[in-house]
């Protein structure tokens, strides 16, 4: 009943979300950090209760989705309703999830990133072939406008702490193999002063998994050389960075650097 009572909170969440959907094609302008920088400015676990615990030994999956217009009810009760208590056998445990109100992607705009942990591919792919989930399927497919799922692990536990009135950003890039160098030069100067002066969390970050059974590659499937989340105090930190002549000053690093790159800004969802 928790999980369901979650999912119902996500996707209200969610509906606000596609109300207020606001998004962007610059998308190069945006992400702070990586996970270098990430492993090297959070030095210890968030100590707070309102925290997701993010496990290393587990696979995480995280989802991109948007809901079709008038599909809210049909996903909640006829799939959520039905198929979470089927997915916890198999060990899922939801983390957290984001309303998604800025999209700096070219391709996927989501209304909400859902962020879950299953304890290993082998759990993950058995829950695949049920026969409860295969029946279900077709009915998140026809509620669903975007569905796009990638699958990624942690070196280390983390803890994110789920704070409503913070700003959660959210990215995911690729490097040139050629000029990748370029990026290390560039997090050398932003990561201290998205930190010190800026107020950054540099809570997650995670490394790319091809879980087995899924076609990591294919339409539904999501990569990320480097995918994490940078929390910051507010939208308006956030916006006064990139505009920053600081900013300016080293941004040529980063896009000289970057083959791909997305970035989605929200609140997280807290279930109160």
């Amino acid at each position: 009943m928790k999980f369901i009572i979650t999912v119902v909170i996500m996707l209200g969440a969610l509906v606000m979300a596609a109300q207020t959907d606001k998004t962007s094609k610059s998308i190069k302008s945006h992400a702070c950090t990586n996970e270098v920088v990430a492993n090297t400015a959070k030095s210890s676990k968030v100590s707070t209760s309102a925290s997701a615990q993010f496990k290393a030994g587990t696979l995480i999956e995280v989802a991109f989705m948007s809901v079709k217009e008038g599909k809210q009810k049909q996903l909640t009760e006829e799939y959520f309703a039905k198929v979470m208590p089927i997915a916890i056998e198999y060990g899922l445990k939801p983390l957290m999830t984001v309303a998604i109100k800025n999209a700096y992607s070219e391709t996927i705009k989501p209304q909400m990133i859902g962020f879950f942990e299953w304890p290993n591919a082998a759990k993950k792919e058995a829950f695949e072939k049920d026969p409860r989930f295969l029946k279900l399927k077709p009915i998140r497919t026809g509620a669903l406008s975007l569905l796009k799922i990638g699958f990624f692990k942690v070196e280390n536990d983390m803890n994110v702490k789920l704070d409503g009135s913070l700003f959660y950003e959210i990215y995911g890039m690729d490097l040139k193999t050629e000029t990748a160098d370029q990026m290390g030069k560039y997090f050398e100067r932003a990561g201290p002063i998205c930190s010190k002066d800026y107020g950054v969390d540099f809570a997650l970050s995670m490394t790319p998994v091809c879980a087995e059974g899924f076609d990591c590659n294919s339409a539904g499937g999501y990569t990320a050389q480097s995918f994490g989340i940078a929390i910051w105090p507010s939208e308006n930190a956030n916006k006064k960075f990139f505009g920053s002549k600081e900013y300016a000053e080293i941004k040529h690093y980063k896009e000289d650097a970057i083959k791909t790159m997305g970035a989605w800004q929200g609140a997280v969802i807290v279930n109160n």
